[in-house]
């Protein structure tokens, strides 16, 4: 059985035409209307937990399926309850950082100016030598939305800009990989938008914060584990080490801090679509609390930072996407266009 660890749509849709055309002598025992019947149940799935059509999903424990095969990289399986005994949120994250350290390789830090990626450098740099941390920015922009970040913290580190290949700069086959991606998702993200936006006049805040409550685990079971592969689809290496896959807050403690808010209904919601800074300054508390240990200005001041489309020169142009990686098993094996036909088979599907 083949397993995945990420699925892009290309290799969906690659299956989706193999199967159309292919000669029934190859492959009969796969029913290409059962397919598309899974490939439909899937876009129900990704609807019901907002996720894009063109996303995936990978259950954390392990029990749903969808079109394909999937892994769960030897996260623990997590149930949704209260953890007793956990340490503060301040050691939580330095503890992370010394585990990140104690790897012994260096560390690539997609670096926003954002409070999720600025709380993550101050962590590693707290714990790690000045020539283990490497600093990855799109452009410019990080610099300019945290300048005192860069003066007294980036500026001294290795630091370099993407030129608009922020999805494939980075080498995960040698060094760790880590981004702050799962820290909406953890804390407080309402995800993509739902009725408020069309029922603005009728939604109110108690209803709003039911229905968030309501979904945040369905969601998280499915999503957590996907967050930040995205930023792996135009790497150019045959086989990565999972190992070195390390999203800060992809981590059980985290993870279990995040549950007990959610259970001790202590979250503030918020959304990239119609919140205002000022009310974002009131989410992500633990996370500004961390930060304000180093730049308490900072912490209680900075906004809701976007990713610029243009770090990644496909998402900036009226074409479709034509990145390197298809797939990813759970080896760490890269499937892309050269060794595509490999991964053509029965195994990786679900039926």
């Amino acid at each position: 059985m083949t397993k995945f660890v990420y699925v892009s749509d290309d290799y969906r849709q690659a299956w989706r035409t193999y199967l159309l055309n292919v000669d029934k002598m190859w492959q009969p025992e796969i029913d290409s209307d059962e397919f598309e019947f899974l490939l439909d149940a899937e876009q129900v799935s990704l609807r019901e937990y907002t996720r894009p059509p063109h996303w995936y999903l990978n259950d954390l424990l392990g029990e749903n399926e969808f079109v394909f095969n999937m892994s769960t990289f030897n996260f623990p399986k997590i149930e949704f309850e209260y953890t007793d005994g956990l340490p503060s949120f301040d050691d939580i994250m330095m503890n992370r950082a010394i585990e990140m350290r104690d790897k012994g390789k260096e560390i690539e830090l997609l670096y926003s100016g954002g409070i999720d990626s600025v709380a993550i450098m101050y962590a590693l740099t707290e714990v790690c030598p000045k020539d283990q941390i490497r600093i990855i920015m799109g452009d410019e922009t990080p610099v300019n939305i945290y300048p005192d970040g860069y003066k007294n913290v980036v500026g001294h580190l290795h630091y370099e800009f993407s030129n608009g290949n922020m999805f494939g700069i980075t080498r995960p086959d040698k060094r760790l990989f880590t981004t702050g991606c799962e820290a909406d998702r953890l804390f407080g993200s309402t995800g993509y938008p739902h009725g408020r936006a069309s029922n603005n006049q009728t939604y109110t805040k108690n209803k709003e914060d039911e229905y968030n409550a309501k979904r945040w685990w369905p969601i998280t079971r499915h999503t957590y584990l996907t967050q930040s592969f995205r930023f792996l689809q135009n790497i150019s290496v045959d086989k990565i080490d999972l190992d070195n896959y390390q999203p800060f807050f992809l981590c059980p403690d985290i993870l279990r801090y995040a549950m007990n808010m959610h259970i001790e209904k202590k979250i503030v919601w918020h959304t990239n679509w119609w919140d205002n800074d000022e009310s974002f300054l009131k989410t992500k508390m633990d996370i500004r609390n961390f930060i304000s240990r180093f730049d308490k200005g900072y912490a209680y001041s900075q906004g809701k930072t976007n990713m610029r489309a243009d770090v990644q020169y496909e998402h900036s142009v009226p074409l479709s996407s034509n990145f390197n990686v298809l797939a990813i098993t759970e080896d760490g094996t890269v499937v892309n266009r050269h060794n595509i036909m490999n991964y053509m088979k029965r195994e990786a599907l679900t039926i």
